[in-house]
């Protein structure tokens, strides 16, 4: 095997497919780039020679560089004549059943959440563009960045994608910190019982299997949706990223906020991944959003309860005049808007006048049509209706538990 250009440093040598290669983590020992001099499946030109992504849980390496990702790999149930490959068939089969969905449901609860786990969701462009100039929040289906590391040239991203776009050569997503694992549940049968039989010309994307992994022919990818579908409040220093037909993944835009700003931090050099997201000015390099009334994060900072922000291993801030406050943040809450909207139970978005934008917390296609809602992106379905009609708005919380301190 050849090396790949000596410009590129931490390369290693593992075995894959019972064969060496030469190799660099990247994702933080997450996935793998590995080289080869000749044309082989899977491989894209590099240079003078071939390159592709494996994940690191499919690789033999000395280097221990999956264990340096600080997260837990899927782990099979050890069971005669249970391989991967089994719990993976299984997977892609919504009608399994009651022992078949008990491995594929036992294998799936061992995809752990932890506060600071790095999450992503893919983005289309015109996400990507709704995203810079709406409240930093972030809801429906995702993955953990562990579980798809490997999935770094934009048409193997298609797999991911919650917003069919017509684009092949580019992909986004959004990455952020999990504050804590109650933000995120299953796409299971038990969790969203009425998603898998919604029909096809209702969706967006693939359907959902209902076995909490992402269809897929070849990968065994754990699915996750924002608790109820609900926003949840973007840590500090999310990031807006592009994956480029040679793989590299190209940070674009940083969430700050204790100046409530996504800040475009890649260089010119990249100015022409910038103007592929449509609706955004040239050149500008700043964009301010405006927290949710409806949807946020707050705790107690000096006596009363104010906006704050996660940075998950850091714990939370409270921030006055563009720099953190001293003083500590006590009893760090989630909250999010429900209400009740012709028999069914939905999550305020936002308002405009006397309508408000509301989104299904849990479709079906009794729902769908009761609500005339519309899906936005693969899985979540919203609407418009009369303010003066909704039952029961309330204010739903959940508190975080404040991290230990650092000795």
């Amino acid at each position: 095997m050849q090396a790949p250009p000596a410009a590129q440093t931490g390369i290693t040598e593992i075995v894959w497919h019972d064969r060496r290669y030469r190799a660099r983590a990247v994702a933080g020992g997450a996935a793998f780039e590995i080289y080869s001099d000749t044309a082989e499946p899977g491989f894209q030109p590099s240079g003078t020679s071939h390159h592709r992504f494996v994940h690191a849980s499919e690789a033999v390496s000395t280097g221990g560089e999956m264990l340096l990702a600080g997260v837990a790999p899927l782990a099979i149930p050890v069971m005669p004549g249970i391989t991967a490959s089994t719990v993976h068939q299984y997977s892609q089969n919504p009608r399994i059943g009651p022992a078949e969905r008990a491995l594929v449901s036992a294998t799936r609860a061992t995809a752990f959440i932890t506060p600071g786990t790095r999450m992503v969701k893919p983005l289309s462009r015109h996400q990507v563009s709704r995203q810079l100039t709406s409240a930093p929040l972030v809801s429906g289906l995702c993955y953990r960045e562990f579980d798809v590391a490997h999935l770094r040239f934009p048409s193997d991203r298609i797999v991911l994608s919650g917003d069919p776009d017509d684009v092949r050569d580019l992909a986004f997503g959004l990455r952020w910190r999990a504050i804590g694992p109650g933000d995120y549940t299953s796409t299971g049968l038990a969790e969203f019982p009425g998603l898998v039989g919604i029909p096809g010309r209702e969706r967006r994307g693939s359907m959902i299997l209902g076995t909490g992994f992402l269809p897929s022919g070849t990968h065994l990818i754990a699915e996750f949706a924002t608790a109820g579908l609900a926003d949840l409040p973007l840590s500090a220093r999310a990031e807006i990223l592009a994956y480029t037909p040679d793989g590299a993944e190209i940070a674009l835009f940083q969430y700050q906020p204790q100046t409530n700003v996504w800040s475009r931090v890649a260089g010119a050099r990249h100015r022409d991944l910038v103007n592929r997201i449509p609706g955004l000015e040239n050149g500008r390099t700043l964009f301010r959003v405006n927290p949710s009334v409806h949807a946020g994060l707050t705790g107690e900072h000096e006596g009363e309860r104010v906006p704050i922000t996660a940075d998950p291993g850091h714990g939370f801030h409270a921030y006055a005049r563009g720099a953190a406050s001293r003083s500590p943040v006590t009893g760090p809450r989630r909250f999010h808007t429900r209400a009740r909207w012709r028999d069914t139970e939905v999550i305020a978005l936002g308002r405009n006048e006397d309508w408000v934008r509301l989104r299904l917390s849990q479709p079906d296609i009794e729902a769908i049509m009761a609500a005339d809602a519309t899906c936005v992106e693969r899985g979540v379905y919203e609407c418009w209706a009369p303010l003066a009609e909704l039952e029961n708005p309330r204010t739903v919380t959940l508190d975080y538990p404040l991290p230990p301190p650092i000795p």
